[in-house]
């Protein structure tokens, strides 16, 4: 008995090395993705290609051989041969990076205007022929490389140019397109005129200088207006095609409006059943004798203070101070004097009600700034209950801000490793993201990016502005909301929220937060 208590108690023994064992063996490796996602997010994969490509293939045979449980010594060696493949690359990515500085500007321009989301297509072209010209710097072929890397600039200027316009124009040219899908092309042609012309005028300020934001955005911004003008016209005038009742329902709003100014001066009902043009002419004939009648009244004004006037002077002259005395201008004096004490008197009064109605009117306002705060604060609240009835803990959290702006904090939105693209799989939180900032239909939104510690500080800045742009032109794409409402900023892992010494604290850090300021 005692035997095999000892055999089973060995094998136990066994058992929890061989568990250790396979957790030290997984450190190197899991520190070589680590390396690697830092790598990638420096974009060493474009300017060191070849290389990066030996390396992946390397990082692909440890990943093998650990699923495949092999020995530590062969998983080690794949592992330091993956990883003296990424230090070349990065060292190559360095060589050709200096190599093409003077063409890395254009590239940058066209990412930092959006490139590779709102034009995917023209900048993947464009990017394609940048590495090219990496792959030949990186091949020793410098002087070819330069050539290749010259062709790309036209092709990443293009793309930045057409992201602007895809930023600034995309918004009306979906609302034009609605107005002709609302038959504005058959009844509010005008209109719609004006809707094209004030597109065409902002993509000519952006065709003569792409910088100049702030006016293309005023035209874009007309154009949006005039195009949704154009829909609603259209649609109306649709309806009225389609029910010949509307036409009638139409032309009793407008005689409704008119009679109600009738009433006014007089008329229960106007003569509408003369035309709308009698019923225009009564109107103008009625406002006419009133301004006859005003003139009429202001003149007998004129001639009634007259009189008033000489009843006075009448009133004095036979005023009387004192028996004997009949001297107009003592007896002027004293009424003067009379006169005086009495404004004195009224304007100490005076004073008395201007400052009990300014008392008055403080605490009026006071009452109302006080109403307005709270109600505004409960309507807050309410909404800010609503929204976080939408997220469920899984998706995230919504709360205030010490500036008592909202924010949702998005925990649930998830990327993969190094990338910024959204997966299908988060569409239906950002639905409910949409939903919430619905509700705050005047509010400037900012979207931030956050990561962990981990890897290159630099490039957690870089992947963080990716996510949270990509973030902010799903909202502003869907919602159609203009671009001097959102932005987008990274802050790596400047900000975090948890320690970054804990697998659960990093990965609170990877978040992505939608401010609604207030």
């Amino acid at each position: 008995m005692t035997r095999v208590s000892s055999q089973i108690t060995v094998f136990c023994f066994f058992l929890f090395l061989a568990g250790h064992a396979d957790a030290f063996d997984r450190a190197g490796f899991d520190e070589l993705t680590r390396i690697m996602d830092s790598a990638k997010v420096m974009e060493v994969d474009v300017f060191a290609p070849k290389v990066w490509e030996k390396a992946v293939q390397s990082y692909q045979q440890a990943n093998k051989s650990i699923d495949s449980e092999k020995k530590q010594k062969t998983i080690d060696k794949d592992v330091a041969k993956a990883r003296e493949y990424v230090e070349n690359a990065l060292k190559a990515s360095e060589v050709c990076r200096l190599s093409l500085q003077e063409y890395l500007e254009p590239r940058e321009k066209a990412r930092q205007a959006g490139g590779p989301v709102l034009v995917p297509e023209l900048y993947q072209k464009a990017e394609d022929q940048f590495i090219k010209a990496t792959a030949k710097v990186e091949s020793g072929d410098v002087r070819n490389g330069l050539k290749e890397a010259e062709k790309s600039v036209r092709l990443f200027d293009v793309a930045e140019l057409e992201a602007i316009r895809a930023d600034i124009l995309g918004p009306a040219d979906r609302l034009i397109e609605k107005a002709l899908a609302d038959d504005a092309g058959k009844f509010a042609l005008s209109t719609l005129d004006k809707a094209r012309t004030a597109r065409e005028k902002a993509n000519a300020i952006l065709t003569n200088n792409r910088y100049n934001r702030t006016e293309a955005i005023q035209e874009a911004s007309r154009a949006e207006y005039q195009a949704r003008h154009a829909s609603n016209i259209g649609l109306s005038v649709r309806s009225l095609k389609r029910n010949d009742q509307a036409w009638e329902k139409l032309m009793l709003i407008y005689e409704i409006q008119m009679n109600r100014v009738g009433k006014v001066i007089g008329f229960d009902n106007l003569p509408f059943d003369d035309g709308p043009l009698a019923a225009a002419d009564t109107l103008i004939h009625a406002i006419n004798d009133l301004k006859a009648e005003n003139e009429r009244l202001s003149t007998e004004g004129e001639d009634l203070s007259s009189g008033v006037i000489d009843q006075l002077r009448q009133t004095l002259a036979l005023l009387e101070v004192s028996p004997g005395e009949n001297d107009p201008v003592t007896l002027a004096e004293v009424l003067n004097e009379r006169v005086s004490d009495l404004l004195v008197e009224k304007n100490s009064l005076d004073k008395q009600v201007q400052t009990s109605q300014a008392q008055l009117s403080e605490l009026s306002r006071e009452h109302e700034e006080v109403s307005a705060e709270l109600s505004e604060r409960l309507e807050q609240e309410e909404k800010f209950k609503q929204a976080k009835m939408k997220l469920n803990p899984s998706e995230g959290e919504v709360l205030f801000n010490s500036s008592n702006d909202i924010v949702l904090r998005l925990g649930g939105l998830s990327f993969d490793i190094g990338k910024s693209e959204i997966k299908d799989e988060h569409v239906p939180l950002l639905e409910k993201v949409k939903e919430i900032i619905q509700m705050f239909p005047e509010a400037r939104l900012v979207v931030e990016g956050h990561t962990d510690a981990s890897g290159d500080a630099s490039a957690n800045v870089l992947l963080s502005e990716k996510r949270a742009f990509a973030v902010m032109q799903y909202l502003r794409q869907s919602l159609l909301i203009s671009a001097d409402r959102i932005q987008s900023i990274g802050y790596g892992a400047d900000r975090p929220i948890a320690s970054n010494q804990t697998t659960k604290g990093r990965a609170k850090n990877r978040r992505i937060d939608v401010i609604i300021m207030q």
